[in-house]
């Protein structure tokens, strides 16, 4: 690909109210916002308020990044929350990804679950991916059972991932294979 040739355009994936929509440079300061809601800096590695510097050089470099898809949760019509899709590797046909809803009250209500189906269907259907990681940390209980749910499965454990509280916390590697995603949401029968 010449380096100055435009980026191949992204679909907007869309589920009947839930729209994940390529971000945009205009989407910056609501990121910067949802990224330092408490409900939001408590499972993230850096659990810190982000100065608007360091978000500033974080999401100018992440839009840019070919290995990288951001996208923008719509619910309703309304912009909610943010999906990252990095580590992109068309070789060995990978990715990691994460996800937050910005907005605490939508939290708990299926939006999750409907962000995670058009994330994996994206990830294994339009970028012919195998296989999508993630990373939870250990306390992040809902997060990890709605992983489970659409079947990824526990593959590593990083001790001291972060420190809360001053204590030690570990992180959980997950992991689905296309193989297992049956595409409606439920992972395929196995053995």
């Amino acid at each position: 690909m010449n380096p100055f040739d435009p980026l191949p355009e992204k679909p907007v994936l869309t589920d009947g109210a839930i729209t994940l929509r390529p971000a945009t440079m205009t989407d910056m300061w609501p990121v910067h916002g949802w990224r330092n809601g408490p409900h939001v800096r408590r499972n993230m590695y850096t659990d810190h308020p982000i100065e608007p510097w360091e978000h500033q050089t974080w999401y100018r470099i992440a839009l840019g990044d070919p290995e990288r898809e951001i996208r923008i949760i719509q619910c309703d019509g309304k912009d909610i929350g943010v999906v990252i899709l990095s580590e992109i590797d068309p070789r060995h046909r990978s990715a990691s990804w994460a996800f937050y809803i910005g907005e605490a009250d939508l939290t708990g209500r299926g939006v999750g679950s409907a962000v995670e189906r058009l994330i994996i269907d994206h990830a294994f259907t339009t970028l012919g991916l195998e296989t999508l990681r993630c990373e939870v940390l250990e306390f992040n209980a809902p997060v990890l059972g709605l992983h489970r749910k659409f079947g990824f499965e526990e593959t590593d454990r990083i001790e001291n991932r972060v420190r809360r509280d001053g204590r030690p916390v570990a992180a959980i590697c997950l992991e689905l294979h296309r193989d297992r995603w049956a595409g409606d949401g439920r992972q395929q029968a196995t053995g």
